[in-house]
């Protein structure tokens, strides 16, 4: 699946500019319903790329995730 934001709260450091941060949005990728985080960032930082978020990935590079086993055995 693409890049989705999600909010985050628990205590990490900004990607951007490294200061402390407690509640933080996050862009990662779901697999199997689990969120993974790949990049964090302070209120701040967040704010500065706002405008570029929708021009990361407008579009999903591989929109529907492969099936590792079936739903029905």
């Amino acid at each position: 699946m693409g890049p989705v934001w999600k909010l985050i709260r628990g205590v990490a450091s900004c990607d951007r500019c490294g200061r402390a941060i407690e509640e933080y949005p996050a862009v990662g990728r779901v697999v199997d319903f689990v969120f993974h985080p790949e990049e964090k960032y302070c209120w701040d930082c967040y704010a500065y790329i706002k405008p570029l978020v929708d021009e990361v990935a407008p579009v999903s590079q591989d929109p529907y995730q492969p099936v590792t086993k079936p739903a029905i055995p």
